[in-house]
């Protein structure tokens, strides 16, 4: 029987143990690194967040082509928030995850939750970019319409990136083409990244005129990333509101979101004995300790089972807190 080719990249650099080599990838299917997240999945449920916040918001969007729906996205931003997933670029990763699926009431084998894309670069937001003459760079998912201009480059960087050997090679393609969903074609910028780990290829479409390829992505859309990152941190450290956005609204719709977070994360610190050092925990060290748990998700006939690590040293808490769900108050 012929060996099967697997496409992951092995991690580099890790040393044999009593001569014995050590491989890893990542390849674990229907793991999950945010097993605690059924505990939020009660709270929410219960509380409704997702579905009262949605209720003060309006979707301009056709509802015809409507994949995810509003009080859908808010939920799964929210999940995400809550374990410490704050960059909405993350949800490309977690739409898979099979405990984000659960969470959001789908079995692990139904169709991904929304991407970074149904979150941010939308027809609407070029549109309305176009309207008020804003220059824009933006993020766009990777689409077959889009992968077809750079599939040569992309099969010409890695052989390049093969022939080099550790070092990292990223090149640049610009082309003018669109979604089926925009109204008019726009100018598209590709960045094509080999290496060692395998290709990772992005794209970004923007509304200047002016600039290379190279200096629209490095320059330009990077230097958003980067920003947000010092963000983060005066956030982390100074318990500061991530604030980056240069319009009032887009602000407001992310405090909108963290409030979401933070009504999921206190409400299951509220389920906490009221006399325990758990009841006066922080909010990152309830994620710690009760969300991020290894989960691996096994999907049988008749019911969904879930695997949490043998040697949790929460059990008893984790347990005391879901016995103690029917209490939240709607």
């Amino acid at each position: 029987m012929p060996a099967i080719a697997d496409s992951t990249p092995m991690l580099p650099g890790l040393s044999p143990i009593h001569g014995r080599p050590i491989e890893a990838r990542f390849d674990g299917a229907l793991l999950s690194s945010d097993g605690g997240l059924l505990a939020l999945r009660e709270v929410e449920q219960r509380l409704g967040v997702a579905r009262r916040l949605a209720g003060c918001l309006r979707d301009p969007r056709a509802p015809e082509r409507v994949l995810h729906g509003l009080d859908e996205i808010i939920r799964f931003r929210m999940l995400m928030i809550a374990a410490g997933y704050e960059d909405g670029n993350d949800a490309d990763a977690l739409r898979g995850d099979p405990m984000f699926k659960l969470a959001m009431e789908r079995l692990p084998d139904h169709a991904d939750l929304c991407s970074q894309s149904t979150i941010y670069c939308t027809p609407e937001v070029l549109r309305f970019c176009r309207a008020e003459r804003l220059d824009y760079t933006l993020g766009v998912a990777p689409t077959t319409t889009l992968r077809k201009h750079i599939a040569a480059l992309e099969q010409s960087t890695v052989a390049r990136a093969a022939a080099a050997g550790d070092e990292k090679l990223r090149r640049f393609k610009e082309f003018h083409d669109g979604a089926a969903s925009w109204d008019r074609v726009e100018r598209i910028v590709a960045r094509i990244e080999a290496g060692p780990r395998g290709v990772d290829t992005r794209f970004i479409v923007t509304g200047l005129g002016g600039g290379s390829a190279r200096t629209l992505y490095q320059d330009i859309y990077c230097a958003r990333g980067q920003a947000e990152n010092h963000i983060k941190a005066w956030k982390t450290h100074l318990a500061a509101d991530r604030t980056s956005c240069c319009r009032a609204s887009a602000n407001q719709m992310r405090l909108f979101l963290h409030v979401g977070a933070y009504w999921l994360m206190w409400s299951l610190r509220a389920l906490m004995p009221r006399r325990s050092s758990w009841r006066v925990a922080q909010l990152d060290t309830l994620r710690l300790r009760l969300i991020k748990l290894a989960a691996r998700v096994e999907v049988l006939k008749r019911k969904v089972r879930l695997h949490l690590p043998q040697a949790t040293p929460d059990q008893a808490i984790f347990a005391h807190a879901l016995a103690r769900m029917p209490r939240l108050i709607v």
